[in-house]
């Protein structure tokens, strides 16, 4: 992001909670109990099929439509503005959802594919990102290199891409070249599949100031996910 972009007034406002220092989540195990105990019948779609998991820090947009408004695909908004068909987590909060079926399976090139709601702000782009983390079994985590305080660009972050699909634009929300959103491939963290997704906000990593995190739309913002090689 650009210092300009930085600085720009937004068209959301940002919430924050102190959250004690870094935390890579690799500690935290669902609390399963939310997603019923038994999903191994339901057939495979491209999207996430519950929340597992919702520890919010502060936020609260998207509540009153929670948990359906993160299951499904993706809304993105136009012109490059924010899709506000989202859930705020917090700066410092995270999620977990989990796929049923055969989950989220490692194939050619990208396999998950996360939306959050990135929009122009003059030559650049405003960005919340979070660590994406998966795992199988939901008790063996992998987390995808994320560092927010780099200059990569926050490479192997979410919420860094802008997302394009939403439904009745004619655009495949399974496909990283249409969809956007950030996309991830199961191999750079050696699993074959995976049921379980969890994202964790770095907001107060990215930006210690804490300047975005204040109101009700603070921290990640999680619009959809989609597994790329659903059947």
């Amino acid at each position: 992001m650009t210092p300009s972009a930085r600085l720009a007034p937004l068209l959301l406002a940002f919430a924050c909670a102190p959250t004690g220092g870094e935390d890579d989540g690799l500690d935290r195990h669902p609390a399963l109990g939310a997603c019923p105990e038994d999903m191994s019948a339901k057939p495979s779609d491209p999207f996430a099929d519950c929340v597992d998991e919702f520890l919010p820090m502060g936020g609260g947009w998207g509540e009153e439509s929670f948990p359906d408004i993160v299951l499904g695909p993706p809304e993105a908004g136009e012109n490059g503005n924010a899709g506000l068909d989202v859930l705020s987590l917090g700066c410092g909060g995270q999620i977990t959802l989990h796929f049923a079926g055969d989950g989220v399976v490692d194939g050619p090139g990208s396999d998950l594919l996360v939306f959050e709601n990135p929009f122009v702000v003059g030559d650049g782009t405003f960005a919340e990102p979070a660590r994406v983390l998966v795992s199988d079994d939901g008790l063996d985590w992998r987390a995808f290199a994320c560092d927010p305080a780099g200059d990569d660009l926050l490479r192997g972050c979410a919420g860094v891409a802008l997302v394009r699909a939403r439904p009745g634009n004619g655009l495949d929300p399974t496909d990283p070249a249409e969809a956007g959103g950030d996309a991830f491939d199961l191999a750079e963290v050696g699993l074959a599949r995976a049921h379980y997704v969890r994202l964790i906000d770095v907001g107060d990593e990215y930006d210690p100031s804490g300047q975005w995190c204040t109101g009700r739309s603070g921290g990640f913002d999680l619009d959809a996910l989609a597994a790329v090689h659903a059947p």
